[in-house]
């Protein structure tokens, strides 16, 4: 028995059809049934019946019990496949959030010279959608957003690199910009702007915003941070940000709120033992530096 003979076998029982596994790997009829005979003598059984009038394929029920084997030995030699191509890569990924990487990349990059011809950026607007990258191993480090402190992944470890406060913006015509601190009773006519859903500001603001009985009908979204930041200047809306997301605008004012919702940010580090050695070096030194440089940043 070959493994081919099992890869021929999974697509003959999914079509059903001698003419349609030749001709998905370009060889004959006669090598699928060759193949197909090869599994029969190896395990002593029958595992299709065939009407030659029909030309109809069925798996008997040894060939069922096959086909589910088939599906999960086919899968563990990709993964295995996939692994020992993850040993033998040279490049190291690392993933960040355009809108906050600006603060955290440039105190990072220049420690990591060492890595320069092996790194590859991964960009992601979301946190929630970079953070499924790095529990998927998709991405073996990454910077990411939450409204948690902590991450419940055993799988993961985690490095808490800064705290900030939402604070409320608004334009300079806007009656709240002369005040020094707002709460949310002072707010209650206000329409405010957000970003959309999947995003870890948008849920960080409906928490707050259903607290503090804001009418869903006064809430605005959108995809685009820099949307958010124009309708927030024209004066239409105001918006619930940290600092990083608004960088050189005049025309956009902070006010600090009482009482303020978090945003975290955390470095997350995928700790699985087959990444390459230089993801592991690299892993291991971003943590390190981002523990020293950062200590919580506020």
């Amino acid at each position: 028995m070959k493994l081919t003979d099992l890869t021929y076998f999974k697509t003959l029982a999914e079509s059903k059809s001698f003419t349609e596994t030749a001709e998905a790997f370009y060889i004959s009829q006669p090598s699928i049934s060759i193949s197909l005979k090869r599994l029969e003598e190896a395990f002593g059984t029958t595992l299709i019946t065939r009407d030659r009038s029909s030309k109809s394929v069925e798996l008997t029920e040894a060939g069922k019990l096959l086909y589910k084997s088939a599906l999960d030995i086919l899968e563990k030699i990709d993964h295995t496949h996939q692994a020992i191509d993850n040993l033998e890569s040279k490049e190291v990924f690392f993933g960040f959030l355009p809108t906050i990487g600006g603060h955290f990349l440039p105190k990072l990059l220049p420690h990591l010279s060492d890595f320069r011809s092996m790194l590859q950026l991964v960009e992601e607007e979301s946190s929630d959608t970079m953070y499924e990258l790095v529990r998927d191993r998709k991405v073996p480090a990454a910077i990411v957003g939450s409204d948690k402190p902590t991450f419940k992944d055993t799988r993961l470890t985690q490095l808490l690199i800064a705290e900030r406060d939402l604070s409320l913006w608004v334009s300079p015509s806007h009656p709240l910009a002369s005040k020094e601190r707002v709460d949310a009773s002072m707010v209650k006519d206000t329409y405010f702007v957000t970003l959309a859903k999947g995003y870890t500001h948008q849920r960080i603001f409906e928490k707050w915003a259903k607290e503090n009985k804001i009418e869903a009908s006064r809430i605005h979204y959108t995809n685009e941070i820099q949307t958010s930041n124009s309708m927030i200047a024209s004066g239409m809306s105001a918006g619930m940000m940290i600092d990083l997301l608004v960088r050189d605008r005049t025309d956009i004012i902070q006010v600090p709120l009482e009482n303020p919702p978090k945003f975290y940010v955390s470095l997350l580090i995928d700790n699985r033992s087959d990444l390459s050695a230089a993801q592991k070096r690299f892993n291991q030194s971003l943590f390190e530096l981002s523990k020293s440089i950062f200590k919580k940043d506020s």
